[in-house]
């Protein structure tokens, strides 16, 4: 079977707004937690803004991280209105030796006047259908941008990870994980403390504030310090006691020595690992710009963190993974879930916490979510929705899934919204999103994403 995922740049954009739909890590079988609702009115720009700026310690700290500090109780307003934090959070000292680190891609120069697609293809051939356009709805794309280290083969992967060996103040490099510099914590994409941890779960989940400890000094005894592993591979490393509130908890634990090790519920001896073999999934960018696609720190912090930026030209195959053989939320399988942002935007601001300012980070347009049900259904699942409640924006390109053998195709254009079957059909088009299914009977052969 061939699944192809095609996205188109069209020239026209509606305005259309779209109703709320909620996306989960487990096709939809429950909601990702959303940090601010959008609202229902519409705000024009008036001559005067007022700029609200958090501090805490004489350093910046967004209104996000604001709203959890405060929820959780790690954060407390003092007497004098100032900000304050209930957790000792240590001093950045001078940085160890220096590692080799992969720093986000910078924004590629925009390209005007111009009709693309892009796609998500098939490892072996690449098919795209025509869309109905008074303009060209293709153009040949630039050279193929140099590769990243955010997907691709990954021998260190295969390595072991020698529990007890490593400090908690220097990520650990070596074993697959790739050091992410854009949180501000030495490399790691999130840092958690349990303030509360018994046979009923944890609870007062801390999360350290990005941009903490670009030392990655935060990592200390107690507590969990996530990291990102390349595409297509997974993060192992979780405990198996999750939040007793149904919060997720992972990464490498740092124990009572001050040493790095795998948690109880990891599902192995290395830090990465790879998903499904029934069903290969791929990005391919046949538009003139860069696209930066963001999965999610998950089981974790559940922040859009870890980076893929496909260039022009360029294919590369994102994580998917095999539900009986993954993390399993509050009894539940899960999926792997993407932010997509719009075409130029820097994988800097892309794969972060954003504000509603912009459509990147968690304001970006839509969410992708894939996964292979091993555990009831033995087919493979693969979605697009709307990122609500979070945003109403539009996708500045289109998106398709075409392809052999799947279960009802699936595209997304700014006009018509989320619409099933062929690319001719608007009959079966609406706001919530929309999936495929491919089934193992058929020659699976790999599910493409085209952006």
């Amino acid at each position: 079977m061939k699944l192809m995922f095609i996205a188109a740049l069209v020239a026209t954009i509606a305005t259309a707004l779209v109703q709320p739909h909620h996306h989960g890590h487990s096709h939809l079988r429950r909601a990702l937690a959303k940090r601010e609702p959008a609202e229902a009115a519409i705000y024009l720009p008036g001559p005067v803004e007022t700029v609200i700026v958090y501090e805490l310690n004489g350093q910046p700290i967004s209104e996000e991280d604001v709203r959890q500090g405060l929820q959780n109780g790690t954060l407390v307003w003092g007497d004098d209105g100032a900000l304050s934090t209930s957790i000792a959070i240590p001093i950045a000292t001078p940085p160890p030796e220096p590692v080799t680190v992969h720093e986000p891609e910078p924004t590629p120069a925009p390209i005007t006047a111009e009709a693309s697609t892009v796609a998500v293809a098939s490892s072996s051939s690449v098919k795209q259908e025509p869309e109905s356009s008074s303009v060209p709805l293709y153009s040949s794309p630039q050279a193929p941008s140099p590769p990243d280290d955010h997907s691709g083969p990954c021998p260190d992967c295969d390595k072991e990870f020698p529990n007890g060996k490593y400090s908690c103040d220097a990520f650990p490099t070596g074993y697959g994980a790739i050091p992410l510099l854009n949180e501000g914590l030495g490399g790691w994409i999130g840092i958690q403390e349990p303030q509360y941890s018994q046979a009923d779960g944890m609870d007062n989940i801390m999360t350290v504030p990005m941009g903490t400890c670009t030392d990655g000094t935060c990592c200390t005894p107690g507590r969990f310090c996530s990291y990102g592993c390349p595409n297509p591979y997974l993060k192992l490393a979780f405990p198996k006691r999750q939040g007793k509130s149904k919060q997720s908890v992972g990464g490498l634990y740092c124990n009572e020595d001050g040493k790095l090790e795998l948690p109880d519920g990891s599902l192995g001896k290395t830090l990465c690992g790879k998903g499904s073999e029934n069903m290969t999934v791929k990005v391919q960018n046949n538009l003139s710009q860069s696209v930066s696609i963001c999965r999610t720190d998950y089981p974790g912090t559940e922040s859009m963190t870890i980076p893929l930026t496909v260039g022009p030209g360029v294919t590369a195959e994102l994580a998917n993974p095999k539900q009986g053989g993954y993390y399993f939320w509050d009894g539940k399988p899960t999926s792997a879930q993407y932010y997509i942002n719009n075409k130029g935007v820097s994988e800097k601001e892309a794969c972060t916490w954003g504000d509603r300012t912009k459509t990147s980070g968690n304001w970006a347009p839509l969410n992708f979510g894939t996964s292979w049900d091993d555990v009831v259904m033995n087919m493979g699942f693969s979605s697009l929705s709307q990122n609500i409640p979070t945003t109403k924006a539009n996708l500045d390109f289109t998106v398709m899934f075409t392809g052999d053998g799947i279960q009802n195709k699936c595209r997304y254009d700014p006009i018509h919204k989320y619409c099933q079957g062929p690319s001719n059909d608007y009959s079966q088009c609406g706001d919530t999103g929309c999936t495929v299914s491919p089934y193992v009977n058929c020659k699976l052969e790999p599910l493409t994403y085209c952006i």
